[in-house]
């Protein structure tokens, strides 16, 4: 499954002076900079730590400031192309910003794909925007009958549209399948 990219916001290059930096920030209006060399993602920096005056005259690039302040650069918050939509919607589910870089293979910046995007595509995938009767089902956590109970709901005659299964924390005893169909 691919996600969705909003291709059109390029990352900003880490030669970028204080002056590119700021144009960027004002065109994107984005929360944090995408920070690339030679078109591969590096990371994630707060906007907050230029608006704030942190990346100032004595800094010649934004690489400078990078060096100077390595801990500010999140690296690891990125999708990449072909993850599974439920990969980007955990992506997601650990940061607190509006968007996320998407990256391919070879870790080269394509673009950035927004929570709303992702969110909007989960709920497609999860047949959210059909009608339906969902029902949750509490089954033995150590025995998973999925398919048992799958097969006796198809055998009346009802298509199921979604399952989804949520984990038990460690203390219960049942899991709970919920069924839309």
């Amino acid at each position: 499954m691919t996600v969705l990219v909003e291709q059109h916001i390029a990352g900003i290059e880490l030669s970028a002076s204080l002056d590119e930096v700021n144009a960027w920030l004002e065109r994107t209006q984005m929360d944090s900079l995408v920070i690339t060399n030679k078109g591969r993602l590096i990371g994630l920096l707060d906007a907050q730590c230029i608006t704030d005056g942190g990346f100032g005259p004595e800094f010649d690039s934004l690489e400078s400031y990078i060096n100077a302040y390595p801990e500010e650069v999140q690296q690891g918050a990125y999708i990449c192309i072909n993850d599974h939509i439920f990969r980007a919607a955990e992506a997601f589910s650990y940061e607190l910003g509006d968007h996320l870089p998407v990256v391919d293979h070879e870790h080269s910046y394509i673009g950035i794909s927004t929570r709303n995007d992702v969110l909007e595509e989960l709920c497609e995938f999860l047949n959210m925007g059909q009608k339906g009767t969902v029902i949750d089902v509490q089954i033995p956590s150590e025995e998973p009958l999925i398919s048992e109970v799958i097969r006796l709901i198809e055998t009346e005659g009802i298509r199921v549209k979604t399952v989804t299964v949520q984990q038990p924390n460690i203390d219960e005893e049942h899991c709970t399948l919920t069924i839309k169909f």
